[in-house]
């Protein structure tokens, strides 16, 4: 075989995954077009129609911007190779930090997460503050969007220097077996990022207040009682202030797991409602889709870390992307920018196992709280409030949902 075969391997899975991509899309489109003026019989007595046409509007609009940004992001991607930036940027920071030492290769990674960062900036002003306000949903000042940035990348280099750092000395220390002893590094470290997560880091980003006594906090205690399902506490988060989108969600391990609502869903929601989703929400922990979800996340990194540790002194892949020689910095970087277009296949097994997952804790729900009305109308309820697309494409759903659509899942909560 030619010397450049990994790099036309590259290129045919780079353009199988755009075109992919962006074929779902226009497809998707297509489809929510050709079907706008048809509201799913089951949501005519429950969603008005003019809801249904913004919600289409909202998808639409979404859909057209990632068009767009995948279109603008590819002469980045294909500049940065054909320029030659990866190998000229070790070059540059030469000059200032001494090559093949840690620190250099912390610095290179760093930056080059950092420069990727800046990068997303745009993406992210113009879904807030143009398409998320123009439907009523953005909430955010320019001054919380930027406070936040730099809080993340704050939070980045607090966590990742010390980690980046640890993955080179085990690099230059553990000779060939350093990829396991990495991947149970950065294993342990998701493991403490996870734990100390709703306690020490997302109260930097929000305002965690405990729920206030009363039926709703009654309610869900008497339902983690009966399913033995601890936790450290409930609490109200102001999202209100970035969005009106509404959530709840479980956060922490062991004793510091706590749930969590925004303050939009009990504005949104009824009690029963709110009972029922939470329920969904532990039937998640109860049938272990969070462990059986680590298990598959740990092979995957395992995984990734064994073909990393094939790839880092492999001279075509470097050659594939213009980096010059092999160095563990350059392909600390190169690997997780790249292998996306790899790891894509597995994009609906991953969506399809989470499906699954789902339609179990809508039917958990159900076993606990006996409340199949309220779990339906929760549904609709949400999808409504953030108006979710009611006729996506089957195959754009197949490859892109993690959640079955609302009418899926009620189907599947009618069958029983």
């Amino acid at each position: 075989m030619p010397s450049n075969w990994f790099f036309l391997l590259f290129v045919c899975l780079f353009f199988a995954y755009e075109i992919l991509e962006n074929g779902l899309i226009l497809l998707n489109n297509f489809h929510i077009k050709k079907n706008r003026s048809h509201l799913p019989t089951y949501f005519i007595d429950k969603i008005k129609f003019a809801d249904f046409q913004k919600s289409i509007y909202y998808t639409l609009e979404k859909n057209r911007f990632a068009l767009v940004w995948n279109l603008i992001k590819i002469p980045f991607l294909w500049g940065a190779i054909g320029l030659g930036l990866f190998d000229l940027f070790d070059a540059v920071l030469g000059l200032w930090l001494k090559e093949g030492t840690i620190v250099f290769s912390v610095a290179y990674c760093l930056i080059f997460a950092f420069v990727l960062l800046v990068l997303q900036v745009p993406a992210g002003l113009y879904s807030n503050f143009v398409i998320e306000k123009k439907y009523g949903f953005n909430k955010m000042t320019l001054r919380l969007f930027f406070i936040d940035l730099i809080k993340g990348i704050f939070l980045g280099a607090l966590f990742g220097i010390p980690l980046f750092y640890l993955l080179f000395w085990l690099y230059q220390k553990m000779g060939t077996t350093w990829w396991i002893y990495g991947f149970a590094t950065v294993f342990v470290f998701q493991l403490f990022l996870a734990t100390i997560y709703p306690t020490f880091l997302a109260p930097l980003f929000n305002k965690f207040t405990p729920l206030e006594d009363g039926p709703l906090k009654e309610a869900i205690y008497e339902n983690a009682k009966k399913i033995d399902f601890k936790m450290s506490g409930i609490y109200t988060i102001d999202g209100s202030k970035r969005s009106s989108h509404s959530n709840a969600y479980f956060a922490g391990m062991g004793r510091f797991r706590r749930i969590v609502l925004f303050d939009t869903l009990s504005k949104q929601m009824t009690q029963d409602e709110i009972i029922s989703v939470l329920a969904h929400e532990m039937g998640h922990n109860k049938k272990r889709h969070i462990q059986k979800q680590l298990v598959y996340s740990l092979i995957i990194t395992l995984a990734g870390f064994w073909v990393l540790s094939l790839l880092i002194g492999w001279q075509p892949f470097y050659n594939a992307f213009e980096a010059g020689s092999p160095a563990p910095h350059k392909a600390f970087v190169l690997f997780p920018l790249f292998s996306g277009y790899i790891t894509f296949i597995l994009t609906p097994f991953e969506n399809w196992l989470s499906r699954k997952y789902e339609y179990e804790s809508d039917r958990f729900s159900i076993e606990v709280t006996g409340n199949a009305a309220s779990m339906k109308s929760a549904l609709v309820n949400l999808t409504k409030k953030n108006l979710s697309n009611l006729i996506p494409h089957p195959l754009y759903s197949f490859f892109h949902y993690s959640h079955p659509t609302t009418l899926e899942r009620v189907n599947a909560l009618d069958r029983g």
